[in-house]
C-alpha cells in the first residue's frame, strides 16, 4: 500500500510540475484559447485514468484512488470547460471501459460528474482558490467518493471511512500547496520578465524590449503587409533643466512626460525610452497620410502640459520630434531617416515635427 501511495504523490508532483511547465512555456499564448483548454481539459483526463490504474488498497476487498483531483484541478487551471473534458474522459472510461457497466460503475462515474459541479461550482476562478475554498471542494469531493463507497459497499464503509478520509486529504492538501507554489512561482517569473524589459524610472519598455518588438514587426509584416510610423522624440533644452533644478527635476520631467506619451497614443502603440531624454514610439496603423497629426497631437500635448517639479517649482518643456513611415523607408533606414528627421527639427530651432519620406 505505501509503495502504491509514494506512486501516486511522486505522479502528482511530476504531472503538475511538468505539465505547468509545457502550459505556461509552450501552450498558453501560442494556441487558440478553445483549443488550449481541450488540450489541458484531455490531458488531465488522461492523468486521471492514470491515477486509476495506481489505484492502492485500502484492505483487501476495496481499492481507491485520487481521479478526484484530475478533475479539480483541470477546474481550477482551466475553468469549466478544462474541466468538462477530464470529467467526461474520466466517467466514460470508469463507466463502459473498466470492469464492464455495473452498478459500481455507474456509482463511479457520477462520483465524476459531481466532483466537477462542485468544482465548478465553487472554483470560479485561478485566482479565487483561496485554501478555505480548497478545504470545502475537498471536503464535498470526500463526501461524494465516501457516498459512493457506501453504496457499492452496501452501507458497510467503516473500515474504508478513517484510512480513505486522511489519505484523501493528504493528498488534496498536497496537491492545493504544490498549484499555490507553482502559480507563485510564474507569477514571480512574468514579473521578472517585465521587469527586465521595462525602464525603472518611466514605466515605459526599455531599448531592449523595443529593438525586440521592432524585428519581431517588421518581420511579421513581409508575410501580413503593414503600415506603421516611427517617432524619435527628443525633450528640448533638457540639459538646462538638470543644470537649473538638480537631476531629481530632471528624473520628474521625464516620469511625466512617460504619462503624457501613455495619454496621447493607443494602447496597441508601444512606447519606449531610448535613453537619457530621448523617447521612441512605434504608431501602429499610420502611414504618411496620418503620422503628422499624431507627431503634432503628442507636440501640443506636451507644450500645454505643466510640469511639477520635486521642490513644488512648476515648468514648461518643449519637445522635437523625428518621423518615418514603415514600408514608405527600407527598415534597414527607418531608425536613421527618424533620426535625421530630429535633427532636421532641432537645427530648424526646435518644439516642432519633422517627418523624412521618399
Amino acid at each position: 500500500m505505501f509503495e502504491k501511495l509514494i506512486n501516486n504523490f511522486t505522479l502528482l508532483t511530476s504531472f503538475l510540475f511538468f505539465g505547468n511547465m509545457a502550459r505556461t512555456r509552450f501552450l498558453k499564448g501560442r494556441l487558440d484559447h478553445k483549443l488550449n483548454l481541450f488540450i489541458s481539459g484531455v490531458a488531465l483526463g488522461l492523468f486521471g485514468l492514470l491515477l486509476i490504474h495506481f489505484a492502492f488498497p485500502i484492505n483487501s476487498l476495496v481499492v481507491a484512488d485520487f481521479r478526484q483531483l484530475a478533475i479539480i484541478v483541470s477546474v481550477y487551471l482551466g475553468g469549466a470547460v478544462s474541466g468538462f473534458w477530464t470529467m467526461l474522459i474520466i466517467a466514460i472510461y470508469r463507466l463502459i471501459f473498466l470492469h464492464g457497466l455495473s452498478s459500481a460503475s455507474i456509482f463511479g462515474a457520477l462520483n465524476a460528474v459531481v466532483t466537477f459541479l462542485v468544482a465548478v461550482w465553487l472554483l470560479p476562478s485561478q485566482r479565487k482558490f483561496k485554501l478555505s475554498k480548497g478545504v470545502l471542494v475537498l471536503a464535498l469531493s470526500l463526501v461524494t467518493s465516501l457516498a459512493t463507497f457506501y453504496f457499492t459497499l452496501h452501507g458497510n464503509i467503516v473500515a474504508v471511512l478513517i484510512p480513505f478520509s486522511l489519505l484523501f486529504t493528504l493528498a488534496g492538501m498536497f496537491t492545493y500547496y504544490l498549484l499555490r507554489y507553482l502559480r507563485r512561482s510564474d507569477d514571480l517569473l512574468r514579473m521578472m520578465k517585465e521587469a527586465a524589459h521595462r525602464d525603472f524610472l518611466t514605466g515605459l519598455h526599455n531599448p531592449r524590449a523595443f529593438k525586440a518588438f521592432f524585428d519581431s514587426k517588421v518581420e511579421a509584416s513581409y508575410s501580413e503587409p503593414d503600415v506603421f510610423s516611427l517617432l524619435v522624440i527628443d525633450i528640448d533644452h533638457f540639459k538646462q533643466v538638470n543644470d537649473t533644478y538638480g537631476h531629481s527635476a530632471g528624473d520628474a520631467v521625464l516620469s511625466q512626460l512617460a504619462n503624457v506619451l501613455r495619454d496621447t497614443f493607443h494602447p496597441g502603440d508601444y512606447i519606449a525610452r531610448k535613453g537619457g531624454e530621448e523617447f521612441v514610439v512605434i504608431v501602429d496603423d499610420c502611414g504618411v497620410d496620418k503620422v503628422w497629426q499624431a507627431a503634432e497631437k503628442l507636440r501640443r500635448n506636451v507644450e500645454n502640459q505643466i510640469f511639477v517639479l520635486p521642490e513644488g517649482e512648476s515648468i514648461c518643456v518643449t519637445i522635437s520630434i523625428g518621423a518615418s513611415v514603415y514600408p514608405d523607408i527600407d527598415q534597414e533606414q527607418l531608425f536613421e531617416k527618424a533620426d535625421q528627421a530630429l535633427y532636421a527639427a532641432k537645427e530648424a530651432g526646435r518644439n516642432q515635427v519633422c517627418l523624412i519620406s521618399n
